[in-house]
């Protein structure tokens, strides 16, 4: 298995949103590639695509889309996700990530990461990532806001009552 990562291109849309839809199937969160996201995050840098080309297939492995922002403290690169189910690929994104933050003179690099992909988890550890004192914290207004703190409601209420472990999900 010879993995490269690339910068994404929009002819991958349609393979990046079922690896998306997957990821966030299994992880229960939302889905978050779209057309306007791809077009954006290919041209910030540090998103990349990661395949195969020594098995002969250029289907994508995996995506990271990643921006830099300015926290008015310093620049940071903010993963708004990273999406392989295959081992490999998710390592070579990581090291692509961090590549580009180190080339760009981005020193901080943050991700939201579903505490249910222990393999991310671990492999980000591995590169030198770690948990830090912040909580997060989210409030989404409007409908779907109302909806995800119901769900929320409902999955620490079963907690609560023992019948289910707490996992927040972003599905509303």
């Amino acid at each position: 298995m010879a993995i490269t990562v690339r910068p994404p291109v929009e002819a991958d849309l349609a393979a990046l949103t079922l690896i998306d839809a997957q990821y966030a199937d299994r992880h229960g969160l939302e889905p978050t590639l779209t057309a306007g996201a791809l077009r954006f995050f290919g041209r910030t840098e540090h998103s990349f695509v990661a395949e195969d080309v020594a098995a002969g297939s250029e289907e994508p492995l995996g995506f990271v889309m990643a921006q830099a922002v300015w926290s008015g403290e310093r620049p940071q690169v903010l993963v708004a996700r990273l999406a392989s189910a295959d081992p490999a690929a998710a390592e070579a994104l990581v090291k692509a990530l961090v590549k580009s933050a180190y080339d760009s003179g981005v020193y901080d690099l943050l991700t939201r990461t579903p505490r249910s992909d222990a393999a991310l988890l671990k492999l980000l550890e591995q590169e030198s990532f770690f948990e830090d004192r912040l909580v997060q914290h989210v409030r989404v207004l409007g409908s779907r806001g109302v909806k995800l703190a119901d769900s929320v409601a409902a999955t620490r209420a079963a907690a609560a009552e023992g019948t289910e472990t707490l996992e927040v999900s972003g599905r509303g």
